[in-house]
């Protein structure tokens, strides 16, 4: 026999065992998948029993769970309203009771209000009429010191006055003789040519030196008096000032006291 013949024969051999071999891998699995799907439709038909058993259970359970919340949650709305009642009540009654105690503490301080009003306007006005009293006789005092002050600076300024127009007076007065004196000498001057005129030029030279020499004097004296009137005016103007203040300081002080003691 040949290898191909050898070959066919062993491979029509293999072909027929794996039929075979096919054959019963098929029937273990149709049988298999028999015995499951009877094993499966157990379970599932457990599975409903069971599901109806629990949803039996569970229903009762939540019923009764639900019954007993309401209950409960019906006993606390119970509790709950009587307390907010009771509270209520109670809060009624203080709210009553603080309302009356505030009305009669207001009215209490609003009488001592009215009352402290009354008697602080009486005493205002009591003292404003004393301020405006004593204000009037301190402003009239100070205005009596002024119209003397016053009265005192006019006199010294009239006296002042006075002897600037006299000593105006006497240096105008020398001034024209000085220039009568000089006119004189010059037409003297001119005029002396002879030996008589030269004489009656030094006799004028002369009395022209010794009225110099008076007019010095004169003016020394004058000097010397003007020197005397100015510090006794300066003395009489700061008596004057000091006078004035003294009697401004007076009311003043007069005032400020009467201040201290309201």
């Amino acid at each position: 026999m040949g290898s191909l013949t050898q070959d066919i024969t062993r491979l029509c051999g293999e072909i027929t065992t794996l039929r075979d071999s096919r054959q019963d891998l098929m029937e273990h699995t149709a049988r298999q998948t028999r015995q499951m799907r009877g094993a499966v439709a157990g379970m599932r038909a457990g599975f409903r029993k069971a599901h109806g058993k629990m949803a039996t259970r569970t229903r009762a359970e939540q019923a009764k769970f639900v019954s007993d919340m309401r209950a409960d949650v019906s006993g606390l709305l119970g509790g709950f309203d009587k307390v907010h009642k009771e509270k209520a009540a109670e809060t009624k009654r203080a709210l009553g009771k603080f309302v009356s105690n505030m009305e009669t503490e207001v009215s209490g301080m609003l009488g001592g209000f009215h009352k402290a009003q009354t008697e602080m306007a009486t005493k205002t006005k009591k003292l404003n009429a004393k301020f405006v009293s004593d204000m009037a006789g301190d402003v009239g005092q100070m205005l009596n010191g002024f119209r003397s002050a016053r009265s005192a600076m006019g006199k010294s300024t009239k006296a002042e006055r006075k002897r600037f127009t006299s000593n105006l007076k006497t240096e105008v007065a020398g001034m024209r003789q000085a220039v009568s004196d000089d006119v004189a000498g010059a037409r003297m001057a001119w005029s002396g040519l002879s030996p008589a005129a030269r004489k009656a030029k030094e006799e004028a030279e002369r009395r022209a030196k010794q009225q110099a020499e008076l007019r010095a004097r004169a003016d020394a004296e004058l000097k010397t008096r003007a020197e005397a009137e100015r510090r006794a005016t300066t003395q009489s103007e700061l008596s004057a000032k000091e006078e004035a203040a003294r009697e401004k300081h007076e009311p003043a002080s007069a005032l400020g006291k009467k201040k201290e003691k309201k």
